[in-house]
């Protein structure tokens, strides 16, 4: 494949969370890779890209579990450090080229965890073994993934100096893994070199929510969810995102919340 364009990025993460009696602050900062090829040969409808993390660290953190948690969860993600995806209009990944490449550095780290623990690996293996099998997961949580997060949610929008309104169900940033009806809104302005895109997101209550799972994952009986999302996206005159702000706030209950910060650059 021919490429059209690359674009090195810097991506800041914040957090603070409190989950029952533990609070925690942390900070990581990545560097990504964004590859644009254009229009897959087979769907032409679908546009190639090939998104590379070339490094993430932890830069901040108060709970020293934090640091432990953070780099295992690296360690995990490394298998998916390289992504070869097609995605369409709307913004969603419709399918992942590399997944052979993908399968084989999972076989290798897989092999690592069973020898260091196998007790305390099986339920992680298990689970990645479900989502390797489960193609419709596998592609929603690499959408959910920080960096593609920020560059598909503003995805195909325009400064065309209309307001657009959406209703959809986002992932909750906890990492809880349920789902979260809300309310878009989109507004455009056109800035020297390029157009910035604003976007702003409210829980829409009168939609359903699976407290039943929330329960389940939690522990908790008594909820009072809220979700609001701030974002500013930057993109050049040929439509290049440059710069990338969210800030996403979320709460189950006095118990379970979090403000997620993040800052995205192109370097």
């Amino acid at each position: 494949m021919e490429k059209v364009f690359e674009k090195n990025y810097q991506l800041q993460v914040k957090g603070n969370v409190k989950m029952l009696t533990m609070m925690d602050s942390f900070s990581t900062i990545g560097q990504y890779t964004l590859s644009y090829f254009g229009q897959n040969s087979i769907k032409p409808e679908l546009q190639d890209y090939l998104i590379e993390e070339k490094e993430v660290k932890l830069t901040e953190y108060y709970d020293p579990n934090t640091f432990q948690l953070i780099e295992y969860v690296n360690k995990l993600a490394y298998i998916y450090s390289n992504q070869q995806v097609c995605i369409n209009s709307d913004g969603n990944i419709k399918g992942l080229l590399n997944l052979p490449e993908i399968r084989s550095k999972w076989d290798k780290l897989k092999k690592e965890l069973m020898q260091t623990n196998p007790i305390a690996a099986f339920e992680i293996i298990r689970h990645k073994e479900r989502e390797l099998s489960n193609p419709p997961e596998l592609l929603e949580n690499l959408e959910n993934t920080h960096f593609m997060h920020l560059f598909l949610y503003a995805f195909n929008y325009t400064a065309d100096g209309v307001e657009y309104q959406k209703k959809r169900s986002v992932r909750d940033r906890m990492g809880i893994g349920f789902l979260i009806p809300v309310n878009q809104n989109f507004s455009s302005e056109v800035i020297e070199n390029g157009y910035v895109i604003n976007a702003e997101a409210t829980l829409d209550d009168k939609d359903k929510i699976d407290k039943q799972m929330i329960a389940k994952v939690t522990g908790q009986k008594d909820f009072d969810i809220k979700h609001y999302t701030q974002a500013s996206f930057t993109y050049n005159a040929s439509g290049i995102l440059q710069n990338a702000e969210m800030k996403v706030f979320e709460q189950i209950n006095n118990d379970y919340k979090s403000d997620l910060y993040l800052n995205l650059n192109s370097i």
